[in-house]
């Protein structure tokens, strides 16, 4: 006579290797691992049944918590200087000089975007050229470059913006503009930049590359200064687009010296 005993957990191991198979770390959830005993002249037959779940194409990101553990051993090496104007200008020269702050810097994005479904990855002149290519090749993305007016052959040119210090036109602004060829319309774009302050700069890349028929997915940077209200004006701009940043100005405390 057969018995049958339903196993409620497995091993850490056992759910690793699961995760593999079906390419999510909630396998456990669909799983059903059945021990089928059975007796036949003394000698025990024991059937494995495993059963999984469907689960649908993953497009959630994982959540790493602006000012978390990773966003203070990054800060702990980006100071500020006063510069342009601005008193607390914040320099991630300083992570560059990192390997390891800046391999995590860059790790906790492609980790986070890795789910999202994301086409593209376009970087915002200048600094967005040093995060964006890491990210994208670790994604295996292409990369795009949103340049100041006249740095691109074939290019399309947004429209005039102002962020918080003088740009280099002769109003004291500056416009953007990036290749015909870059986008496909229909494709969804992650935009990074070191920086959100004001917000100009990322909403005059939003305003591009909608132009050119982009869907944005999220706007991500390294340091977003909440204190500016770039998110805030953004969101009139772009309703419903998002901005993540992995520092905020709470724990940039690094005061730089001249």
């Amino acid at each position: 006579m057969g018995s049958q005993y339903s196993i409620d957990r497995i091993s850490d191991g056992a759910s690793k290797a699961l995760s593999r198979i079906v390419g999510t770390k909630n396998a456990t959830s669909g799983v059903n691992i059945f021990f089928n005993v059975a007796t036949s002249l003394g000698i025990f037959v024991i059937i494995k049944h495993i059963t999984i779940a469907a689960t649908s194409a993953r497009t959630k990101a994982i959540d790493y918590k602006q000012d978390g553990p990773e966003a203070k051993r990054i800060a702990s090496v980006i100071p500020y200087y006063p510069f342009h104007g601005v008193d607390r200008f914040y320099d991630i020269t300083g992570m560059l000089k990192d390997p390891v702050a800046f391999q995590l810097c860059i790790d906790t994005f492609v980790k986070r975007y890795a789910d999202l479904n994301i086409d593209c990855i376009a970087g915002l002149d200048a600094r967005g050229f040093i995060l964006g290519p890491p990210i994208a090749l670790a994604l295996k993305k292409p990369f795009i470059m949103i340049r100041k007016q006249g740095k691109l052959p074939n290019a399309i040119t947004g429209s005039e913006y102002y962020k918080e210090y003088v740009g280099a036109n002769k109003s004291g602004g500056d416009e953007l503009c990036m290749s015909k060829t870059a986008i496909v319309p229909g494709q969804r774009v992650m935009v990074i930049d070191d920086l959100v302050a004001t917000g100009g700069t990322l909403i005059a890349a939003c305003d591009l590359l909608k132009s050119a028929g982009a869907t944005i997915v999220e706007c991500a940077c390294v340091v977003e200064l909440k204190c500016l209200g770039g998110y805030s004006k953004l969101q009139k701009k772009h309703p419903g687009t998002a901005v993540w940043g992995l520092i905020s100005e709470d724990v940039l405390t690094l005061e730089g010296k001249m």
